[in-house]
């Protein structure tokens, strides 16, 4: 009780009205501050901790050290030194972690089932105690940390970011490369005569300091048992009472602004920003100034400054908001997504967006919109609903770092005061004398170009021309007819009455309509009770994905329908209503998702677009170039994503390719997309969903919209559950697809290397293979990753497709992917030794975790949504899914996982079906191989090999297919019986007879 006496302790902490959770914040003897969060519900337990340092304090001589110091912390500690000591704790205990470095803060977390929490908590807390820094991890992870760089060299988000700091004060430490690589971390500083590993224990020594630090603590135990751990855990982290770096001045220096940086990208965009010094806004985070700020800069709604650019075919789309920078200083950008004509006048665009601005100091700061935004945030904080603790955690602990202790959950949500001489101040570092702008685009001469150093980005930075000088002086201050101020957003809602259900007739959904053109699902939320509902409406056709033609007439109606509605939907969405229209394989998809109370008005508009739908010849232009731009630029994807695409190519029943739709969408004309709507909605059967705070009565309201907009001819009863399948690989064959990846800059190759299981409505052998796949996911990035260095990106997972089910490992690396298969193949045998050699507790913790894993319980209304969602997309409807697999994963012993190897997963596995994609990027690294390697490289090249898409089309051709999809029992059980009586609850009490009564949730 001692420890506890000298203990601060502080309870005066506002959260929402729907958080039943309890917390207390404590403060350690060692200053460290720690939130402590008592859930008695969660199933999973979590815990985060931010060091307030990042990459501006890295020393000149290790560029990237706060970053690889973040990577060595989970290699061992004095109390646990097993390298992956922290990792297996949670993987045998249904947890993850992860971590990352940003400017100024380091963030590290973890999730792990409730009832272990303590000792993950005890692992983790070893990181900021005493780390081991062990010479041989840290040569290791250099190549870890070299790898993750070499994974963004080709990334124009990651090229652009640095540029950007590059192009910063050389005075200012914003400038710093954070990720850091072999050269700045290694190969420079070794020909130096310096030592990593003395600076490492110098950085940690210096910058984790418990009063820097902040944690938070989630689990299911009462805050008593939480405030015990923390201080027998925590209270070992050391203070030594360091200031939290902070530097002068802003990085964005008068030297800097007023200058045109022309960027040439990897891919194909075109892309204007402007960017402003601005203050750090968590200072007035109360007021939040820059919301007001960004929401009409960054209005998509009739007179904003998207909506006028878009009418002259110039943009895409635009965003405007503060990008955080560190403390003292930040950044306010506005970014256009450029069209080719665009690109011609984004010197007009910058000015247009200064009328703006001029429009809205000369009309003031309106209180209405101020009290909009207000009501708004107070309306997502009142009904937020939990989420995934580990995330909750990690957010958590970084606010800790900037707002008061009693705002730690409600300051990045709730408006305090009405400061409209705070927001013009702020507004008015909006100067046409003080920012700089890039401009990104292929096509520009780069020949003298200069280089940047760290990503190789070509770049040139330019004065303004005379007539970008002259309009900034004198264009701007003319007023322009075509922007106005936004109109009041009537989308808000304002009833949030919810209806308890004492006893819900049902744990699933179920069928409330069906006839010959639709067939709808229900449940009444009778978990979460906030006033919000998720809806889909899957619109089947398969003529939308008959050919490449149809599923590119496809696309750009629904990006249109889209565009279209976007002045519309705009307020909707600020308003928390959410929808999107999209295509799938057998249809198109329309998903509508937030606050019920005026939903149904955003339906019926997006509804009646749809059956007035017509085509402006400008915008069709327009998307029309995007989606050529798109179709082009997956060339320039990662090798990962091609090994992903070219296997589900190769395993799913019909897939388009990129380049066959390319072909097509050249020759489309604006006739052929409106002949497709016409020809797509003559005929055409729904499913759909609605889940949340609606009635049956309300959601069949809603299906009479679409009844009242088409009257459509039934789809034949064929085509209403016909799902593509997945090809069946014949039994015993060994197949790999090899190709080229197309950019030949990027260093890296790929893999994905699966094993067909097939089996898929077998629960059987379903349970073997969720089993087995929790089992090989740690070891698999312990020895391909950690140990061998093989790449950044590597895991193993289950690949599910219609009818069948894979094992499958996916490597990025710079080594040859034949290579990578000698190393997946040796990785079998070392599981099958690590199996036969794990104890019986050991495999009973992971069998117990996997089971948790399949119990957990949905954290919000969204997650239970997606699950009743899957299965009826599935078109099996097999709800209680997870139940059955948890109740046979739970009777499987280790001779059962050995046995399905020996069957399925080892070289001499009588029922061992192998098929990779193998992706070689033109800069392979060659490698060193042992007899044992070598010779499973022979085996690998005796595999049936293709390097062209027209044989392995053929081979494709001879395969298979899997069965198709079919309900789990007879549809007509799942449709709602009505029951004579319901029981309800209002305000604490009132049950009965079926009876129509709100209550008031919150």
């Amino acid at each position: 009780m001692e420890a506890f006496e000298s203990v601060q302790v502080f309870e005066d902490i506002v959260k929402s009205q729907a958080d039943d959770r309890s917390y207390r914040l404590i403060t350690l003897p060692n200053k460290l501050d720690i939130l402590l969060i008592s859930d008695p519900s969660t199933d999973k337990s979590a815990a985060a901790m931010d060091v307030h340092v990042g990459h501006l304090v890295d020393p000149e001589e290790f560029a990237g050290l706060a970053h690889f110091c973040e990577h060595l912390l989970f290699m061992g500690t004095e109390k646990h030194p097993e390298e992956n000591a922290y990792s297996q704790y949670l993987s045998d205990h249904g947890g993850h972690s992860n971590a990352f470095t940003s400017v100024e803060n380091t963030n590290y977390y973890f999730d792990v089932n409730a009832d272990h929490l303590e000792g993950a908590l005890d692992r983790f807390a070893q990181f900021f105690i005493a780390p081991l820094f062990l010479e041989s991890t840290t040569d290791r992870e250099l190549n870890a940390v070299d790898s993750e760089h070499k994974k963004n060299l080709q990334s124009d988000s990651w090229r652009l970011f640095q540029l950007e700091k590059d192009l910063c004060s050389k005075d200012h430490p914003y400038h710093k490369f954070g990720t850091g690589n072999i050269e700045t971390l290694k190969n420079e500083p070794v020909s130096k005569g310096l030592d990593i590993r003395k600076f490492l224990f110098k950085f940690h020594e210096s910058y984790y300091s418990a009063n820097i630090m902040k944690c938070v603590i989630l689990g299911k135990e009462p805050l008593d048992t939480l405030m015990k751990w923390a201080v027998s855990m925590l209270s070992a982290v050391k203070n030594k009472n360091i200031v939290v770096p902070s530097f002068a001045g802003h990085p964005l220096t008068n030297e800097v602004l007023r200058r045109q940086i022309l960027v040439k990208p990897v891919k194909e965009m075109k892309h204007l920003e402007m960017t402003f010094p601005f203050p750090d806004v968590t200072q007035d985070y109360r007021i939040h100034p820059q919301e007001y700020i960004s929401h009409l800069i960054g209005h998509e709604g009739d007179g904003s400054i998207l909506a006028l650019i878009k009418s002259r075919g110039w943009a895409l789309s635009l965003s405007a908001g503060v990008t955080s920078g560190g403390t003292n200083f930040d950044f306010f950008k506005i970014s256009v997504e450029l069209t080719d004509e665009g690109l011609a006048h984004w010197e007009e665009i910058i000015v247009i967006c200064f009328q703006y601005m001029a429009l809205m100091r000369n009309a003031g700061i309106q209180e209405w919109i101020f009290r909009e935004s207000e009501a708004l945030a107070e309306m997502s904080f009142r009904f937020k609903e939990k989420g995934s603790p580990a995330s909750y955690a990690s957010a958590t602990a970084g606010h800790m770092q900037h707002f008061d202790k009693s705002d730690i959950l409600s300051g990045n949500y709730l408006f305090h005061d009405f400061r409209p001489d705070v927001i013009q101040t702020y507004l008015n570092y909006l100067q046409p004398d003080h920012f700089r702008v890039m401009v990104v685009s292929p096509s520009f001469d780069s020949s003298n170009f200069a280089e940047a150093k760290y990503y190789g980005t070509e770049y040139d930075v330019q004065d303004f021309s005379d007539a970008l000088k002259e309009a900034l002086k004198t264009k701007i201050l003319e007023a322009n007819s075509e922007l106005h101020l936004p109109e009041p957003n009537d989308f808000i809602p304002s009833n949030f009455d919810v209806r308890r259900v004492l006893k819900p007739e049902t744990q699933y959904v179920e069928i409330i309509r069906e006839s010959d053109t639709m067939r709808l699902w229900h449940k009444k939320d009778d978990t979460f009770y906030v006033p919000k509902v998720f809806t889909t409406w899957l619109i089947k056709n398969p003529f939308a994905y008959m050919n490449p033609k149809m599923s590119v007439l496809a696309r750009l109606f629904t990006d249109l329908l889209k565009d279209y509605l976007s002045e519309f939907s705009y307020y909707a969405e600020v308003a928390g209503l959410h929808y999107d229209f999209d295509i799938l394989t057998d249809g198109l998809i329309l998903t509508m998702d937030g606050y019920n109370h005026k939903l149904c008005i955003l339906l019926a508009k997006v509804i009646g677009k749809m059956k007035n739908f017509h085509v402006d010849s400008k915008r069709f232009q327009v998307l029309k170039e995007r989606h050529e731009r798109l179709y082009r630029n997956f060339k320039m994807e990662t090798p990962t994503q091609h090994a992903l695409y070219w296997t589900t190519y190769m395993l799913q029943e019909k897939l388009w390719t990129n380049e066959e739709k390319l072909e097509e969408i050249s020759n489309i004309k604006e006739d052929e997309v409106a002949n497709f709507v016409q020809e797509f909605f003559n005929h055409f059967y729904i499913e759909a969903v609605v889940h949340g705070n609606v009635e049956e009565k309300d959601a069949l309201k809603w299906a009479n919209i679409f009844d009242e907009a088409f009257q459509t001819r039934p789809l034949p009863l064929l085509q209403r559950h016909a799902l593509l399948r997945s090809q069946t690989l014949p039994q015993g064959s060994h197949t790999i697809l090899s190709l080229p990846l197309p950019n030949p800059a990027n260093p890296n190759s790929a893999i994905e290397y699966v094993l067909q299981i097939g089996g898929s409505d077998d629960d059987d052998v379903r349970s073997r293979v969720l089993l087995f796949s929790q089992m090989c996911q740690e070891p698999c990035f312990d020895v391909l990753r950690t140990k061998e260095q093989l790449g950044y990106m590597v895991f193993s997972s289950v690949r599910k497709m219609v009818g069948n089910q894979f094992i499958r490992v996916v490597v990025q690396s710079e080594r040859d992917p034949g290579y990578l298969e000698t190393r997946i193949e040796a990785f079998w045998v070392h599981t099958k030794n690590l199996i036969e050699n794990l104890g019986e507790d050991d495999f009973v913790r992971q069998r117990t975790a996997l089971v948790n894993l399949l119990l957990e319980k949905p954290k919000k209304l969204v997650q239970e949504y997606r699950r009743l969602w899957s299965q009826v997309s599935n078109s099996q409807y097999d709800f209680p899914v997870e139940f059955r697999l948890a109740n046979n994963v739970g009777t499987l012993s280790k001779s059962d996982i050995i046995q399905f190897m020996d069957t399925y997963i080892m070289k001499s596995a009588p029922k061992r079906t192998k098929y990779s994609t193998h992706i070689s990027s033109a800069k392979v690294l060659s490698a060193e191989l042992s007899k044992e390697a070598q010779q499973l490289l022979n085996d690998v090249n005796q595999t049936v090999l293709y390097d062209d898409l027209e044989g392995m089309m053929l081979l494709k051709n001879k395969w298979g297919l899997s069965g198709g999809a079919y309900p789990s029992k007879d549809v007509k059980e799942f449709m709602r019986h009505k029951t004579s009586t319901e029981v309800f609850e209002m305000n604490g009490g009132i049950s009965g007879p079926s009876k129509e009564v709100n209550v008031v949730s919150v």
